[in-house]
Parts: structure tokens; sequence; C-alpha cells
């Protein structure tokens, strides 16, 4: 599942499943929250997770469910 993740996106995956948030997880690794958010996205679309009909997959949950 995690395989096409970069190491700092599964840095930032393993801390999303933490339940921290990315102004939390921005202040641990010295980043800003924007550079966060951009990670969180990419790991979104690596995952298949990009909002569609169905409305937003939350990421923590399917993280926590599926890794």
């Amino acid at each position: 599942l995690m395989d096409n993740l970069s190491s700092r996106e599964k840095q930032i995956a393993l801390m999303i499943k933490e339940g921290k948030t990315s102004a939390e997880i921005a202040r641990a690794l010295t980043l800003s929250q924007k550079t966060i958010d951009f990670h969180r996205a990419n790991i979104r679309k690596k995952l298949g997770l990009e909002s569609d009909d169905s409305g937003f997959v939350n990421l923590e949950s399917y993280l926590n469910t599926h890794s």
C-alpha cells in the first residue's frame, strides 16, 4: 500500500495515522504547514483517494484501516 510513497511521505503518513494535525507534523519536522499539506495531497493522490462523487475520504481513517 505505501510502497509507492517516498520516505518523507511514509514518515508523514505514519504521523497522520497517529492523529497528528498538519500543524503538529510541520512543527515536528521543522517544515511549513503548506509543505505538509502538499505531501498530504500527494499521499492522497498516490493512494487513489482524490475526492470524487462519493465524498471526501478521511486520510487518517484510511491509513489506520489499510496499512
